[in-house]
């Protein structure tokens, strides 16, 4: 039986070429078309070619929803981040949306704003959605339900940036335990002796030293990194929590900054406490580092245009994208790591907002405590 040839078209019409006229031009049948450009099952790379080929140039759009349902896969990757506006999240999602486009995989996006009702919905509309794996932030330092159903669907989950004990899932994030102890090393070894950190957290500084209650990870593997390395240099720490808007970063750095033995070195355990931080000490005009050393645990570019510049911490957010979705869908093709747990490496970038305790004037005038 002679293959068919790809219909013409008659003038005026607007006929969508057909999955059979693809398979046709390309000559191979129509499972191994319809394979080809859902991108699922095996196929000889090119016989793949030529069937995307004649998918150009007839002009073909795939069927996403018919496709999805003969093949099982959606070839889209549901993303569920807590603060899309934060810079940190915004590049790891290019990174996510690059490694999945690269992959012929589309990315749906959701943002929950920290609020976990919000990421339930979100997690619920992608099951609805039957996209194929997860990425997601989790908002709670607990493990949630809405998670648990996606591997019980089943569905990969790929946790970015916060881990969550319990989850049997992946996750990637960066070692901020390390570059965090090597801040307070570097500290000290300029006589800082006593450093506050201000850390985006509405747990209390009580609960938190007392193990009643745990931040998110990045933010509980920081203050372990402060007690350790404190403890180890002969420093002073004091753990200022509740920074999670601009007024109330304003207020907590206002109360550090008030009290009778200020501190000699301020960490903000995120780029936009350590601009509201920043702003609160030139408004008092306090000199940074001559009164009072300044580092991020976050970099942001304004910290490369400020005067003085601010040290900080750059973390891999684009790279921890990219690697979530490697692992993700190296989980969907049957295959991936065999640990699940992935640390990328922070980079500590040393600018100008680090001074040396002994020339230092605390906010009253008076020299620091060496």
């Amino acid at each position: 039986m002679a293959d068919l040839a790809p219909e013409p078209a008659r003038p005026g019409s607007r006929r969508a070429p057909t999955l059979q006229q693809v398979a046709a031009a390309a000559g191979v049948s129509r499972s191994t078309a319809a394979r080809s450009l859902g991108n699922y099952g095996t196929v000889d790379p090119v016989l793949r070619e030529r069937v995307l080929e004649a998918a150009r140039e007839l002009g073909y759009r795939r069927n996403a929803l018919a496709s999805s349902v003969s093949s099982g896969r959606s070839s889209t990757v549901g993303v569920v981040i807590s603060d899309i506006e934060d810079p940190h999240f915004a590049r790891a999602v290019r990174g996510i949306i690059d490694a999945a486009g690269a992959r012929g995989f589309d990315v749906i996006l959701a943002n929950t704003d920290e609020k976990l009702e919000a990421e339930r919905s979100a997690v619920k509309v992608f099951l609805d959605k039957r996209v194929d794996g997860f990425i997601v932030t989790p908002s709670s330092g607990m493990v949630s339900t809405h998670l648990d159903e996606i591997l019980q669907m089943p569905r990969p989950l790929v946790l970015i940036d916060r881990f969550l004990p319990g989850l049997d899932c992946d996750w990637v994030g960066a070692d901020d335990y390390t570059s965090t102890y090597a801040v307070i090393e570097r500290l000290a070894g300029e006589g800082h002796r006593r450093i506050d950190l201000v850390a985006a957290t509405s747990r209390s500084a009580i609960e938190i030293e007392q193990g009643i209650s745990q931040p998110i990870s990045p933010i509980a593997k920081r203050i372990q990194a402060l007690r350790d390395a404190a403890a180890a240099c002969g420093v002073r720490y004091r753990l200022h929590t509740g920074a999670m808007s601009r007024d109330r970063t304003r207020q907590v750095v206002r109360a550090a900054l008030d009290l009778p033995d200020p501190p000699t070195a301020l960490l903000a355990s995120y780029s936009e406490i350590a601009l509201t931080a920043f702003q609160e000490l030139r408004q008092r005009g306090l000199s940074v580092p001559g009164q009072l050393s300044l580092v991020s645990l976050d970099d942001a570019e304004w910290m490369t245009v400020s005067s003085p510049t601010i040290s900080a911490v750059q973390r891999p957010s684009y790279a921890m994208g990219v690697r979530a979705t490697e692992v993700l869908l190296a989980r969907l093709a049957g295959d991936g790591p065999a640990v699940r747990q992935h640390t990328l490496p922070n980079r500590i970038v040393d600018r100008e907002s680090i001074g040396t305790s002994s020339t230092m004037a605390g906010p009253s005038g008076r020299k620091g405590i060496r």
